[in-house]
């Protein structure tokens, strides 16, 4: 059994079609902040803002995705904007179980359960709304024992 291949900026195992050496969440950020670095002023936008959502600020990251703080334009409030880290370069399979995760939390309901507001795409960037709870995030809560876990 070989040696899984892994990222040279992350460390992470790469997918079978490698992507050039680089993992997808360091390959679309490099070459994302690369462009907005070089003066790209059009991607620079398309980096604050998705659709009717105006992306204000990093607020959590994971193996699959990163949330946001945005604000929703058109009703002009705060809201938590989850995209597919892999972007453009996601396989069919990440989009599936994305889009799974969206649409099961989409139906439960409880107080301790945050509201889906919208699940979308644009220029092949999968992402969903939620509802924004402030404070901090549950892996730090459990993290600094804040919060027992079960």
């Amino acid at each position: 059994m070989s040696t899984p291949k892994r990222c040279p900026q992350c460390g992470a195992d790469l997918p079978a079609d490698d992507l050039g050496g680089h993992c997808p969440r360091c390959l679309v950020s490099k070459t994302l902040f690369a462009s907005v670095a070089e003066g790209d002023a059009g991607l620079a936008g398309l980096l604050r803002q998705i659709g009717d959502y105006e992306l204000i600020e990093e607020i959590a990251r994971g193996g699959m995705g990163v949330v946001y703080r945005a604000r929703q334009i058109s009703l002009n409030r705060t809201v938590a904007l989850k995209m597919i880290l892999a972007g453009e370069f996601a396989t069919p399979e990440s989009v599936r179980r994305f889009r799974n995760e969206a649409e099961a939390a989409a139906r439960l309901r409880h107080p301790n359960i945050v509201t889906i507001h919208q699940v979308d795409e644009r220029e092949d960037q999968h992402y969903f709304v939620m509802e924004l709870i402030d404070g901090p995030n549950f892996a730090a809560l459990v993290r600094d024992g804040g919060a027992a876990v079960r």
